[in-house]
């Protein structure tokens, strides 16, 4: 199951090098003149929302983003110090990551650079004189990270938990999504015809003439859309039954002719490769034809401008600065670059911390900025919610007992990461170091690539941790049946050591529940407590639930953003169940503590009342209009208002906390899932 981001946070001190945020709920952004009983989350952040300007350099603009600001802080401080100083010892991961973020801070050597670093990947490109050396090729650019034409990775084997599995799957766009290739609407003809724009300027910045470009874009375009034609939407890569398609080699030769897989896989190193998982057969079957019949020319070209397409951002101002304006600023609304130095940390470390040095930078961050004692609370606040999510299955009445046995036995045996690993990974073989930004870049995609392969086959290692300490983030992984809560998670307003019960239990408490709700959301369920896909479900309780979540998704796709587009029920589905549930158990575990040590009200508010608004406070968001309509038609989560209007409907202790008359019940009883 792959990563699915749901974003949150951490504050700690460490050598007095930085105070975090007070906790406090935000008493005066309160409107009163807005019922809370039917727009609450208005009613709780319309000042904030109102007076709240979203920065230049940010798609949207909220908890998640101030905090992520706050860690930069400390990464850029203790980055700088370091460089200061005498680097440490040749080979360690912390010479690496420095001299790796030196390299992406000295602009002027990354102009002197110019496209030197990228000869040898063109002349690569221009290498395939037809399908005979697609395979080599290929092999080599998914060993640089560069994923054309299809993507290859190792995974937890989804029915056998214990082993790496090799998988091949979709991939090969220049857009985010294939719908972009063919919606009709104005927002999606205008995107697509700025992408076609954009690749024709990045190859004449390359050095190729005007007329040259337009034909190359022209190629790319007609390239790329047979693939998204072939590929699966966003909806069908959720079904895990339809991306589970274990199979022999010689079957995938079989059923996708056009293209020498054996040979692709012995390039890469994976000569001995037997079974694999291909997630989309019919994209590699569409593939490989495209390989045997598209001219070699086109293949050239297409190549060409997804390895410029991968390292435009290491390269010279003109060509980096053509990349943001088609993927930050027409396709996310971003009106100026972010910080050189955030730009840099995310090519280290991508997104989530998960390859290249981002766990070196994590290292560098838990030394500057993890107390002990919020891993301890953290444990208290996860142990809690854990309990709480035991006690709804033991009484939710539409499950059977085997089953409900059986999913008590999951969540005991659900394991717990917070923090940072026990064992840092071992980068002593990336070659990363004093060299130009886009060979660093180049050597820790090797590195990646290597690991992935060569683990094929191997036992899962249960330690592994996908995403990095410093990123502020939390998942939930189906295959080891764990949930994770880096350092940067525990972090106001989600968190406070000091804070009440509530301000806790609302913030982080939900993002808790939330997590631990995934392993028995609509996919996260069909997984067993050791992390296998299979039916261990009564055929009548699969039944039962289906028909809960069925309202779960007639609710959310009522939702209505941005220019008319609606939620996608159906694509959220997952995340919503897990809002929803994380919310309910959150607020069990809540009142668990407070039975246990009372609290009264503070600032006139119910430790209730206070549990609700830390909750809502908590998801504020301002986004732009392009990210948002990106985000509603591709993204799995709901958008932040709806994840608080959306779950609240759901719970009778909303109602009461507010006293909310049953006229303006957000949802009927009758409408409700009652699925925990």
């Amino acid at each position: 199951m792959r990563l699915k981001p749901l974003q949150a946070a951490l504050a700690a001190t460490s050598a007095l090098l930085w105070l975090p945020a007070t906790a406090a709920l935000d008493i005066a952004g309160i409107d009163k003149s807005i019922d809370a009983c039917t727009d609450f989350y208005r009613y709780t952040n319309r000042a904030w929302l109102e007076g709240t300007p979203i920065p230049d350099d940010q798609a949207r603009w909220g908890t998640f983003q101030i905090i992520a600001e706050r860690n930069e802080k400390i990464l850029v401080s203790a980055f700088e110090e370091a460089l200061r100083k005498p680097l440490p010892p040749e080979g360690t991961a912390e010479r690496k990551v420095f001299q790796y973020y030196a390299s992406g801070m000295d602009t002027a050597a990354i102009e002197r650079h110019g496209l030197k670093p990228m000869e040898p990947v063109f002349a690569l490109a221009r290498s395939v004189s037809g399908p005979a050396e697609l395979p080599r090729v290929l092999a080599r650019f998914h060993a640089l990270g560069i994923t054309a034409g299809f993507d290859f990775e190792t995974g937890a084997d989804a029915k056998d938990s214990t082993r790496y599995l090799a998988e091949v799957g979709q991939a090969g766009l220049g857009m985010s999504d294939r719908d972009y290739y063919f919606l009709e609407d104005e927002r999606s003809k205008r995107l697509r015809e700025g992408y076609r724009k954009h690749v024709e300027k990045m190859l004449t910045l390359a050095g190729d003439s005007p007329e040259a470009a337009a034909r190359a874009a022209a190629t790319v375009l007609s390239v790329e859309t047979d693939l998204a034609r072939a590929s699966m939407t966003a909806l069908e890569r959720r079904d895990i039954d339809k991306t589970y398609n274990k199979m022999a080699v010689a079957k995938l030769v079989e059923a996708a002719p056009g293209f020498a897989w054996r040979e692709y896989f012995a390039a890469i190193g994976a000569q001995d490769l037997r079974e694999l998982n291909v997630a989309q057969p019919e994209f590699m079957k569409a593939f490989a034809a495209l390989a045997a019949a598209r001219p070699a020319a086109d293949w050239q070209t297409y190549l060409r401008w997804h390895a410029l397409r991968k390292y435009a951002p290491t390269l010279p101002a003109a060509l980096d600065n053509e990349y943001f304006d088609f993927y930050s600023r027409q396709f996310q609304g971003v009106k100026v670059q972010a910080p050189r130095h955030r730009r840099v940390f995310r090519t280290l470390g991508d997104n989530f911390g998960q390859n290249g040095l981002g766990h070196a930078i994590g290292k560098v961050y838990v030394e500057k900025a993890f107390s002990p004692a919020a891993k301890a609370r953290a444990l208290e606040l996860i142990t809690n919610v854990k309990s709480a999510l035991e006690d709804r299955l033991k009484t939710v009445d539409w499950m059977t007992e085997g089953t409900r046995k059986r999913s008590l036995e999951k969540a005991a045996g659900m394991s717990i990461k917070i923090g940072y690993p026990d064992k840092w990974r071992d980068f002593s073989s990336m070659k990363v170091g004093d060299r130009p930004y886009a060979e660093n870049l180049m050597a820790a995609s090797e590195y990646d690539f290597r690991r992935q392969v060569n683990r094929i086959g191997k036992p899962v290692n249960r330690a592994e941790w996908w995403m990095s300490p410093h990123i502020v983030n939390a998942y939930y992984n189906a295959s080891a049946n764990e949930i994770v809560f880096p350092a940067a998670i525990l972090q106001s307003p989600y968190f406070d050591l000091k804070a009440d019960e509530a301000f806790n239990y609302g913030g982080i408490g939900m993002v808790i529940g939330h997590e631990i709700t995934h392993g028995f959301d609509n996919r996260g369920r069909r997984y067993d407590k050791d992390g296998n896909l299979r039916d261990w479900w009564t055929a009548e309780d699969s039944r039962r639930y289906e028909e809960r979540a069925k309202k779960v998704v007639a609710q959310y796709s009522g939702f209505q953003g941005i220019e008319g587009v609606k939620v996608s029920g159906d694509l959220t589905l997952g995340e919503n169940i897990s809002d929803i549930g994380g919310m309910k158990i959150a607020l069990d575990a809540m009142q668990k503590a407070l039975a246990k040590k009372p609290q009264g009200p503070i600032d006139g508010l119910t430790q209730e009342q206070r549990f609700f608004i830390a909750f809502s406070q908590a998801w504020r968001s301002r986004a732009r209009t392009e990210w948002e309509v990106n985000s509603l038609r591709t993204g799995q989560h709901s958008l932040p208002r709806f994840r608080v209007q959306g779950p609240i409907a759901h719970m009778p202790e909303f109602a009461k906390a507010f006293a909310c008359t049953p006229d303006k019940a957000l949802l009927s009883e009758g409408e409700r899932a009652n699925i925990w």
